[in-house]
């Protein structure tokens, strides 16, 4: 028992330098190889020099700075890096940052079940450790999204949600930087703190999740004009800033919608094996895909048993987990269709909540099987 926790803890710690190698990687041998995104406008957008102080920076911008996704992403990471001069620094302290996010995430899940070093290792994927580290909006979201998911994974071991300051700090960094994440966290949330407060019985609980699902899916519904623009929308940023390396894959109205069965799981994969000739980059992140999807059917085996078993100790988080899936690969889809590189990088934003509901699903197997 000690010996595991040894381990899993020194995996943890282990986890920041690795991060640390993978930022020295973006930056000296895989800028080489491929265009980093817009890394550029991030470490060079609104440097301070140019502005001055933040108040003369709230001058020109309003406060309505505090609330734009971009200026907001970029005025943040240039700051930074006006104060430490050289980007591969810049990177360095971006990954730490992120690291924040991902070890709190490590510390609520633990646990003495198997399923928690195959989490730990999880969060070793390169293309995520990878592009966490760049200057960009990532490092802020990942750092926001493993504030959050640790707070869910504290509710989900039973113990009261009491959110802090760094909280509320995450929450408004994923809200701005990442405004189509919001449905996930506003459902999700909403259910955490309804059910904080309020004690229901088992078919009043049940009824509340399947009405949440529902009233996604009217949402869903209700805004299938604005997802369609979107999505088109999406596509010809893409193709005009010469980064779409697909043909268009939206093309008749609701084309958002008819091919999401198969190009919602594509999004969150990324190249596909035709793809994967085109660039030895491609083909790693093809690979590196169907081991992370592999390792989550390995934590899903004998699940399905389980649940049709003992539906009263599942349903809760199978329904919220599913909820909460879809919601993430929803917003996902529209961007991360458009090509391969923007699958694997947009991933990012979305794998710490992905592989905990992964992971909720697998120790609440072990945990059943046990008893």
């Amino acid at each position: 028992m000690n010996r595991k926790k040894d381990i899993t803890s020194l995996l943890i710690t282990g986890l920041f330098f690795y991060r640390i190698l993978m930022a020295f990687l973006a930056k000296f041998v895989i800028a080489r190889f491929t265009i980093l995104g817009d890394v550029g406008a991030f470490l060079y957008g609104l440097p301070l020099e140019k502005y001055g102080t933040l108040p003369m920076m709230l001058d020109k911008f309003g406060w309505k700075l505090l609330f734009m996704k971009d200026a907001l992403g970029v005025f943040m990471i240039s700051a930074l890096h006006t104060m430490l001069r050289f980007e591969a620094l810049t990177f360095c302290v971006c990954s730490a940052i992120a690291y924040v996010g991902i070890r709190r995430f490590l510390l609520a899940a633990e646990s003495s079940s198997k399923s928690y070093l195959i989490l730990i290792l999880l969060c070793y994927s390169p293309s995520f450790n990878i592009w966490s580290s760049i200057a960009g909006k990532e490092c802020l979201v990942v750092f926001g999204m493993g504030i959050l998911c640790a707070e869910l994974i504290k509710f989900f071991k039973g113990k009261p949600f009491k959110p802090g300051i760094l909280f509320f700090i995450a929450l408004y960094l994923v809200m701005v930087l990442k405004k189509q994440y919001i449905p996930f966290i506003m459902v999700t949330f909403s259910y955490v703190v309804f059910r904080q407060y309020v004690k229901l019985s088992y078919k009043l609980d049940l009824a509340l999740l399947l009405g949440m699902i529902a009233a996604v899916a009217v949402g869903m519904y209700l805004l299938r004009y604005r997802l369609d623009e979107y999505s088109f929308y999406a596509q010809d940023v893409f193709r005009v800033s010469a980064r779409s390396t697909r043909n268009h894959v939206f093309e008749s109205q609701f084309d958002f919608f008819r091919k999401m069965p198969y190009l919602m799981p594509l999004a969150f994969w990324g190249p596909t094996w035709s793809e994967c000739y085109k660039s030895p980059l491609h083909l790693f992140s093809f690979m590196e895909s169907g081991i992370i999807v592999l390792v989550f059917l390995y934590m899903m085996r004998g699940f399905t048993g389980c649940v049709f078993r003992c539906f009263r100790d599942f349903y809760q988080w199978l329904l919220l987990g599913i909820n909460a899936l879809f919601l993430l690969l929803v917003a996902h889809y529209g961007q991360g269709i458009i090509n391969p590189g923007a699958a694997v990088r947009y991933r990012t934003n979305i794998y710490l909540p992905v592989i905990a509901v992964f992971y909720i699903f697998a120790y609440l197997k072990e945990r059943k099987v046990e008893e």
